[in-house]
């Protein structure tokens, strides 16, 4: 007879939402769901339910769901516990989950949690904690499987029934010398497909590509994304063997940084904190992560007021030149908005490097040269179909034309310029291309139009 399905995240809170007061239902709905989707459910409610559903769960499960819920609400849970049942929890969590937990930002929960903590574990994550922030270091496992190259592959297969039940993953069996350096790498595929008396030094590959524990973990998801590892080893300067990165950390960094980006990119600061679900971030660090970049464009955007300003004469004298002033600025907008779009892909992907400064502005120009002739075209005709002078027309088309060109051209130098200072570009090219392609494009426009209508 087959289980019954879950019920679906909507219905699991509406469901939980019900049953608060009754503690044996809500273990029983939660616990017929998965970690993963309880954890959705945990970020969409308020403090004092999530905390009451949190109490009725087993130990297992709720360190499973504690794995899986944002930072904000993971403090409120933990929390709501006593330090030595938090302490229980987070032995009972892989420890580069709890070294994500404890963070520097909370260094009064760190250590109150650490000492209540199994000594080995806490020692585990001390030393995860050592490691920068975004690196290779804090999210490896130091468990994995070892293996000696005088093995056969009978023997490692029979290995893997008594090895430490901790091993996030045995996918990859690792040869270290005497001295715990790195030696070489055999996949369980070729261990299993090979014959049970082969010798695992014929097998194990020697060519290890590998990390050191500083590097970004945005480099170990590009390396694991590239070759198409299921775990990519964590190396001292030494050579020796710290631990490993599993793909299951390095999905989460790639939907971690892939939402710092978006949220970036619209001008949101993150505030050093992973990206976080949107019920589960309370309404002041949402306005205080907004603000700052809205007060700094506030005070930029009176540049298309001081342009406005020094060419009110000749707005009074030609009324319809305001007339094409939204579809002007609009253009360049978008038309930058899109060249950064796709440099910060670039620069993301290491597609693009610095050393390409030239090569790309050079394309960059003259993408936006032939963008903009083939809106300006349009725009000329819009302006006759709006019964323009064929002169205002023709000041229409060619504004397009040079603000085009124009956007495309700084669109491509803002991300290159802010990477060269080592400064993300994602967070500074989108807000500022917008309000910089604002008053230039505008007064690219007027200056046009001054010089051809003799204004």
């Amino acid at each position: 007879m087959r289980d019954a399905q879950p019920l679906t995240v909507d219905l699991l809170e509406e469901e939980l939402c019900r049953h608060l007061d009754d503690p044996r239902t809500l273990r029983d709905l939660a616990e017929a769901a998965r970690p993963a989707d309880v954890a959705d459910v945990f970020n969409r409610l308020e403090t004092d339910e999530r905390c009451a559903v949190f109490r009725a769960l087993t130990p297992e499960f709720a360190s499973d769901v504690l794995a899986e819920v944002s930072p904000d609400v993971t403090r409120d849970l933990l929390e709501s516990l006593s330090p030595a049942e938090a302490g229980h929890l987070l032995d009972l969590m892989p420890m580069d989950d709890v070294a994500e937990i404890l963070t520097e930002d909370v260094p009064e929960m760190q250590q109150q949690l650490l000492q209540v903590m199994r000594a080995p574990d806490a020692a585990e994550v001390r030393d995860l904690l050592a490691y920068p922030p975004k690196s290779a270091g804090r999210i490896m496992t130091e468990k994995f499987v070892r293996v000696d190259p005088r093995m056969t592959a009978a023997e490692a297969v029979a290995q893997l029934r008594v090895v430490d039940e901790e091993v996030e993953t045995i996918t990859d069996f690792y040869s270290l010398d005497a001295a715990g350096r790195l030696q070489g790498v055999v996949s369980l595929r070729e261990v299993m497909v090979a014959q049970p008396e082969t010798p695992l030094g014929r097998i194990i590959r020697t060519d290890v590509i590998s990390v050191t524990p500083d590097t970004d973990q945005e480099e170990v998801a590009r390396l694991v994304s590239r070759y198409d590892f299921l775990a990519l080893p964590v190396v001292s300067s030494q050579g020796v063997m710290l631990g490993l990165v599993t793909v299951d950390d390095v999905i989460d960094v790639l939907l971690e940084e892939g939402s710092e980006d978006v949220l970036r990119f619209g001008g949101i600061e993150a505030g050093g904190m992973p990206a976080q679900p949107y019920f589960s971030i309370p309404l002041t660090s949402a306005v205080r992560r907004r603000a700052g970049w809205l007060l700094l464009l506030f005070v930029a955007e009176t540049a298309t007021g001081i342009v406005l300003r020094v060419f009110d004469d000749e707005l009074s004298r030609m009324v319809a030149l305001t007339f094409f002033i939204p579809l002007l600025i609009g253009t360049g907008g978008n038309t930058g908005a899109q060249t950064v779009s796709t440099l910060i892909r670039g620069l993301a992907l290491r597609e693009i490097q610095l050393r390409d400064t030239w090569r790309v502005l050079a394309r960059e120009l003259a993408g936006g040269l032939l963008l903009g002739l083939t809106l300006g075209v349009g725009a000329f005709g819009r302006a006759l179909l709006w019964n323009s002078s064929m002169r205002l027309s023709v000041v229409v088309g060619l504004s397009v034309v040079v603000i085009c060109t124009w956007a495309n051209t700084i669109g491509a130098l803002i991300p290159l310029v802010a990477q060269r200072f080592k400064i993300d570009p994602a967070l500074v090219s989108a807000p500022l291309i917008t309000t910089l392609v604002d008053a230039t494009g505008l007064a690219i426009y007027l200056l046009i139009a001054k010089s051809l209508l003799g204004l």
